[in-house]
């Protein structure tokens, strides 16, 4: 996995833990930092269990849980 972010263009690499992809859309795939997307509230913790995250996509709206 080696893309660029969705909001600040910087590159996304497979091996970081707070790199994201979203690739469950069958027509697009969305790459994103873990900072980025926390900064435009499209990450939230799960209340209740801190290791659960839902993800909001940004060019679709659809949520995967993480």
């Amino acid at each position: 996995m080696t893309g660029e972010c969705y909001y600040c263009r910087g590159i996304v690499l497979a091996n970081e833990d707070d790199d994201i992809l979203l690739d469950d859309h069958a027509d697009h795939q969305v790459y994103m930092h873990k900072q980025c997307g926390e900064s435009y509230n499209v990450i939230k913790e799960q209340t209740g269990s801190t290791a659960t995250v839902e993800i909001i996509c940004p060019e679709c709206g659809a949520v995967e849980t993480r």
